[in-house]
């Protein structure tokens, strides 16, 4: 019975070592396509030692695994660490007949998506989940059918 325990192996090793090749082949791509300058994002990745500006500590919400929480009554900056995960929930206005638009980061290079994919949502509620990707500034925005839009922005530090 050992003997397909070693082919197996065999195969994994080999598998491993081809997917390692191929990451050290595609590395001076990865190095170019960083440089290159035809990027459409408005990137405001900032250096080590680059000054951000001013934010306050979102409000905690409670969540365990979160930063904190925003709403749509919190339009200024607010401060998030690197790998670290804010919760945004913004309810729609009482007599709306539809709630806010899903939650858009402006630049990704900053800020990823969340899963919130373990939220259940309060009817008229919009969820987002996103974590501090790179030190750098981005803006999270949301829209109502009616044309107003919420903006936040958040400083990742």
């Amino acid at each position: 019975m050992t003997a397909p325990r070693t082919a197996t192996r065999r195969r994994l090793q080999r598998s491993a070592a081809c997917y390692l090749a191929g990451l050290a082949a595609l590395a001076p791509l990865a190095a170019l396509s960083a440089c290159s300058s035809t990027s459409a994002s408005t990137a405001t990745v900032v250096t080590p030692n680059a000054a951000l500006p001013s934010c306050t500590a979102p409000a905690d919400g409670g969540l365990p695994h979160s930063a904190g929480t925003i709403t749509q009554t919190d339009t200024g900056a607010y401060c998030l660490g690197v790998g670290k995960i804010l919760d945004i929930f913004l309810t729609a206005p009482t007599g709306s007949t539809a709630g806010w638009s899903e939650i858009r980061i402006k630049d990704t290079t900053v800020l990823a998506y969340g899963n919130n994919g373990v939220m259940t949502a309060m009817r008229g509620e919009t969820p987002g989940v996103i974590v501090g990707r790179a030190r750098g500034v981005s803006t999270v925005t949301s829209t109502l059918p009616d044309g107003r839009t919420w903006t936040a922005t958040i400083v990742v530090g």
